[in-house]
């Protein structure tokens, strides 16, 4: 490897190959996701779609602090849209340590620009999923200043889902490759 000689350009290609290690993931030898990665990725939109009824308690909770007593319930709602930002969060950082730990699928037969809006929507996608838990949580409990920012990031990963959804579907109908099928079963 390059890293065995000192030196300044020897350094630099040490440095290139360490980052390449830590950033980019592997990719595996199967054909498909594993069955723990499968799970969460189907796991967390459904826990972002559980989110929708519980923020709307949040808002009246808010509403409530005008004029009346806010509903146990709507309070109760509003800890549990907390916790489950949480558990997308915790499940978000799971799926991106597996990719690393795993791999994922070669990316073979998509074209440069495929492959580049691919990782683009996906790294946005992980990244909303870890800022969104974040800016809720500054949103709760430290300032209310950060409410409309987590309104934005919540209907740009609607955008940005939506858009994942569609590129799996144009794959699957159009493409007819096997794309949406290493997400729906193992196929090693």
């Amino acid at each position: 490897m390059g890293c065995v000689r000192p030196g300044a350009s020897n350094e630099r290609v040490c440095i290139v190959s360490l980052l390449q290690g830590v950033l980019v993931p592997k990719v595996s030898s199967g054909r498909s996701f594993g069955a723990y990665q499968r799970w969460i990725h189907w796991s967390v939109p459904v826990l972002c779609i559980a989110q929708i009824p519980t923020s709307w308690a949040i808002q009246r909770t808010h509403l409530a602090h005008g004029f009346t007593k806010p509903d146990p319930f709507d309070l109760f709602l509003h800890q549990v849209h907390a916790w489950v930002g949480w558990l997308i969060m915790g499940l978000a950082l799971s799926q991106i340590a597996l990719r690393y730990i795993y791999g994922r699928p070669t990316l073979d037969g998509l074209s440069p620009l495929e492959r580049w809006t691919a990782t683009g929507v996906h790294v946005a996608l992980y990244g909303l999923l870890l800022l969104l838990p974040f800016t809720g949580t500054v949103a709760m409990y430290l300032s209310f200043r950060a409410a409309p920012l987590h309104r934005l990031l919540s209907w740009t990963l609607l955008v940005l889902a939506l858009i994942h959804v569609a590129g799996a579907l144009w794959h699957h109908f159009y493409r007819r490759d096997d794309i949406l099928c290493r997400m729906l079963k193992s196929q090693e």
